[in-house]
Parts: C-alpha cells; sequence; structure tokens
C-alpha cells in the first residue's frame, strides 16, 4: 500500500505551489474483511484495499472540489487541478474559507488489531441463536466485517492530522415468517468495538427480530382518531434528521426559511428534550475527526431542556449570516435519556401507536407531516394489541417536540447514536 503520509507532503506542496489557491484534502486507505452468512453457512470471505482521496481549494473566493479512489500522487496532482479548474469556473463569494492552521496532531481509537477467528465465531454463533430463538424468522443474510482507515488530513494552512481508526459492523436481512403468512423483509445494524459479548445483544438486533415476529398477521384501524404515539429509537433518529435539516441546518439558515431563526436563546421544544453531537462520546464507536470545513471536531449541545443553544450551521453559513459555526457536521448525535420506562409508556397508553418509522416525504419549513406508520403497533388501554397496516399518522414536526410527554430511561446505543424512545401527545392516527 502507498506511503500517504509521503504523499500529502507532495500534495501539499503542489496545492501550495499554485498560485492564488487555498485548501484542504484527505488521503484515506481503507481496509475491510467482510464475512457473509447465509442458510447458517459461510458463503463468502473476502479483504478489500480501497483508496480515497478528497479535495477542497478555494481560488479568488471560489470554491471547487474533486475526488479520486486512487492514491497516486500523479493522480492526485491533476484532482487539485480539476478542483482548481472546477474553482474558477463558480461563482465568487467572500464567505468560502477553510480551517485555520492548528498544530499537528495524531488520533487512534477504536479497534486496531481485529480478532477476525472471533468475529466469525460470533457470527455463526449469531445464526444459530437466531434460529433457535426466533422461529418465525428467516434470516435472509448476514453481514458482519472489520473496518481499518488511516488517512492524513492537510490545509495548506498548516494544519496536518494523521487519523488511524477500526470497528467492527454487522447488517442482518430478514422476514418474519410462520409457515401461513410473511412480512416484507426488514434489517438490523451496528457499529461495535468489542467482542466480549454476543451479537445478538448489539444495538437494536434483538429486539427488531422480535419486532418483526410480531408483525406477522397485522391488523387494521378503521377509525381516525388523536392520540399518543411512541417513538422507537430509529423513528426519533428519522425525526431529528428532519428537524436539523428544516430549522438549523446551512440551507434553512442561509434561505431564512427556518421557524427558528431568531430562537437562539429560547424555549423551541419540551424541557425533557435534551439533544447534543458527540463524535467524543464514549459510546460513538465510529465518529469524525475533523469537520468538513477542516476545524477538529468537537462535542456541542443543540437543545438543553427545551433551549435551542445554537445551529448546525458550516463555516461557510457562519461567514454568511453571521451565526455560530458549529463544532461538528451534526452527526453523532445524542438524546438524553428520560425518567420513565419504555414499558410504563405503554401501561398508561389509552389509545396510540408505537411508530417505528414513517414513510413520508420530508416534511416542508411548515413542519408539516404526514405518512403511513412503519413496523409500528396498536396500543389501547395499555396493552399491545397487534401491529397495524395501512395506518396514517400526521402533525407538525415543531409542535411534537413541544408536545413530548415522556422520554424513556432506555436508550438505544448502536455506534453512531444515543437514542431513547419517545412519547408524544396530540398526533391524528388514522385507520383505512
Amino acid at each position: 500500500m502507498a506511503n500517504i503520509q509521503e504523499i500529502s507532503d507532495k500534495v501539499r506542496d503542489y496545492m501550495k505551489s499554485k498560485d492564488g489557491v487555498k485548501g484542504d484534502f484527505t488521503i484515506s486507505e481503507i481496509k475491510r474483511h467482510e464475512i457473509t452468512m447465509k442458510d447458517g453457512k459461510f458463503t463468502l470471505f473476502r479483504t478489500l484495499f480501497d483508496n480515497e482521496v478528497e479535495i477542497k481549494v478555494i481560488k479568488d473566493h471560489k470554491k471547487g472540489t474533486a475526488s479520486i479512489n486512487k492514491c497516486e500522487e500523479e493522480d492526485i496532482f491533476k484532482a487539485v487541478d480539476e478542483a482548481i479548474l472546477s474553482a474558477e469556473s463558480g461563482l465568487a463569494d467572500e464567505c468560502f474559507d477553510i480551517a485555520p492552521g492548528m498544530k499537528p496532531e495524531d488520533f487512534k481509537y477504536g479497534v486496531l488489531e481485529p480478532d477476525i477467528d472471533k468475529l466469525m465465531e460470533r457470527t455463526k454463533e449469531l445464526s444459530d441463536m437466531i434460529g433457535k430463538r426466533h422461529k418465525n424468522i428467516k434470516l435472509i443474510e448476514m453481514f458482519t466485517k472489520y473496518v481499518n482507515t488511516g488517512s492524513v488530513f492537510v490545509n495548506t494552512n498548516g494544519t496536518r492530522d494523521y487519523e488511524e481508526s477500526g470497528y467492527y459492523e454487522i447488517s442482518l436481512e430478514f422476514a418474519g415468517n410462520d409457515g401461513a403468512s410473511s412480512t416484507g423483509i426488514s434489517g438490523s445494524w451496528a457499529i461495535f468495538d468489542s467482542l466480549d459479548k454476543e451479537l445478538i445483544t448489539i444495538g437494536n438486533i434483538e429486539k427488531d427480530l422480535m419486532d418483526t415476529e410480531n408483525s406477522l398477521n397485522p391488523i387494521r384501524l378503521s377509525d381516525k382518531f388523536e392520540g399518543d404515539i411512541i417513538l422507537t429509537p430509529d423513528c426519533v433518529a428519522q425525526m431529528l434528521r428532519y428537524l436539523t435539516m428544516n430549522a438549523v441546518s446551512d440551507s434553512a439558515i442561509i434561505n431564512k426559511t427556518s421557524v427558528w431563526l431568531d430562537k437562539v436563546g429560547e424555549k423551541v421544544a419540551s424541557p425533557l428534550l435534551t439533544i447534543s453531537s458527540k463524535p467524543w462520546d464514549e459510546r460513538i464507536v465510529a465518529h469524525e475527526i475533523h469537520t468538513d470545513d477542516g476545524f477538529r471536531s468537537g462535542d456541542y449541545t443543540l437543545i438543553e431542556n427545551g433551549v435551542l443553544k445554537c445551529f448546525a450551521t458550516s463555516l461557510y453559513a457562519a461567514n454568511k449570516c453571521k451565526v455560530n459555526r458549529a463544532e461538528n457536521s451534526a452527526s453523532d448525535l445524542i438524546v438524553e435519556a428520560g425518567d420513565t420506562a419504555c414499558e410504563d409508556m405503554i401501561k398508561g397508553l389509552d389509545r396510540g401507536l408505537i411508530v417505528g418509522a414513517v414513510s413520508c416525504g420530508t416534511p416542508g419549513p411548515n413542519g408539516e407531516l404526514s405518512g403511513v406508520a412503519k413496523n409500528s403497533f396498536y396500543v389501547e388501554n395499555g396493552k399491545i394489541k397487534g401491529a397495524v397496516i395501512e395506518t396514517m399518522i400526521s402533525g407538525n414536526l415543531f409542535d411534537m417536540f413541544n408536545n413530548i410527554k415522556a422520554i424513556s430511561k432506555e436508550q438505544l446505543c448502536n455506534g453512531k447514536m444515543v437514542m431513547p424512545y419517545i412519547q408524544i401527545e396530540k398526533m391524528t392516527i388514522s385507520g383505512n
């Protein structure tokens, strides 16, 4: 494999030799050990080696980018030239910039020496365990892998950081089948850094398998009513993606479409809600080291006890709109746990749904949301009556986060996010 540190020095010098150009680049080498299992048998084991190069330049207040999957210096030089040509044909904007220079650092974290034999043992163990515990699950295919990345980040202001990281990953495809009926294809995935525990305990794998089994022979609701919904951790993450996009992202702030445009320091959600973006939290296994602008990533709180603390904006948006620059790229989200057990949420629910996902278009700037409840269960008088089909939920995204009734003690940690269950009042639920 190429010596990316030596190559990065040459690319830095080449970029700095270009008159009026500043920029940054990342050169990465990625090694993957991939294991595939089907019908209880290993069907594939392979090792892949990949290179990724990402380049950004700014010339005359114009930005250009290029990316390639080759690591030879001449190829990277050509990509730098392409990025400069891209910039020269763009529109000038004085708000384009790169991060200032920082003292060089090395970052090493995660699993740097994998145990592939143990990973294969755990993979086979999980397959066998699913067969014994979940008789109504058809395991279609299972993938486990180990990913190791070495990368160098350099900018023309003097930053030169080296990163080495490693982690394990698992993903499954399965369906419910009891011989008489079947479900659609479901899945589960997680990123992890230890093989000490059974893989069925990682992320939400066991719960996803149980929910799929329980989705056999779903029921239909025939009326329309106002009730509570309990968002699963995956659905909480989905709603947060919509929320950040509509209210605190670059586009929402630059285009002035955010309903929270002048709300920093004010209450925008339930006091039960605290949302942070924390790449350095020990529960986040694979995380970013640098923002898209080239700053070293830090942790920050977006909403604290319902109060908006800042926007999730880049350096460009910060320069453009005179607002804060977020400490990271708004990934690695964590919602703080509450003090209510999920079981107690369900027991206290008169009538409503547990919602695994919502099939809908992206809500508009006003937050109006309507879609089909997927992987969802009907609750009445504190008891789960069964999975539902052809059931709609509708409401307003911003009202939802103000109408939080409870947040669970339990949290899903899948290596990329930490999310609880959230109970929301006053949602419209419509059967067919």
